[in-house]
């Protein structure tokens, strides 16, 4: 027999096989980063919507005050592509976790903390950056970039990364005045991400005023 044909049948072998155990990993993951965030934001409702399979889903929260709600979208890798799978760690490079909190009281100014390797990555520019203050903050899992306009912020943030576990996946956390939203962006991994929501959500009435 051709020793091609022996190539595409070894290649169709380890593509099925990588499908299957692809998929189990991202159903796995996915359930994962539900669990851990219900635990934590405990919504009064919740909502999931499935984007492509196995690749992720946005959801939505109803919660207590003083919070309306939380919206948030997670993306995995394409474990179930053999093929695609290595293109896509080139380009994306690891799962992703958004998460908008918002809330129905007035918040204490504008805040950002962005991982420091992130930051030269981020595809969305701060508007009015050149108006915040600027500093970093080092700690064992990293360095990190801080922003602010409201000088007590400064304090409430340097805390926040300190008393954090799982702080070395967030890559970018900030709270936004003008709409009354808190949000974080991270890496979901287990057990980090439950430690890293935890942390911070009970952070975060301190960024809201009294």
């Amino acid at each position: 027999m051709n020793p091609f044909i022996y190539l595409l049948i070894a290649l169709a072998i380890a593509t099925t096989l990588g499908y299957f155990k692809g998929r189990k990993k991202n159903r796995r993951i996915g359930g994962m980063i539900g669990e851990a965030a219900e635990k934590i934001l405990t919504p009064e409702k919740k909502e999931y919507v499935n984007i492509g399979g196995t690749l992720g889903h946005n959801f939505t929260y109803t919660l207590d005050k003083p919070f309306t709600e939380a919206k948030g979208t997670f993306t995995l890798l394409p474990r179930h592509s053999v093929l695609y799978l290595p293109l896509s760690l080139l380009i994306t490079r690891h799962d992703r976790f958004y998460l908008h909190l918002f809330s129905s009281r007035e918040l204490q100014g504008e805040g950002h903390i962005i991982a420091k390797k992130y930051y030269p990555k981020m595809r969305v520019d701060i508007k009015g950056i050149d108006k915040l203050k600027r500093d970093t903050a080092q700690t064992r899992e990293g360095e990190f970039i801080l922003l602010w306009d409201n000088p007590h912020l400064e304090a409430k943030m340097r805390t926040l990364l300190e008393d954090t576990e799982g702080i070395d996946t967030l890559l970018h956390f900030c709270c936004y005045r003008d709409n009354r939203v808190f949000f974080i962006h991270s890496i979901p991994k287990e057990p980090q991400l439950e430690q890293l929501l935890k942390g911070i959500y009970q952070k975060l009435p301190e960024f809201i005023k009294k």
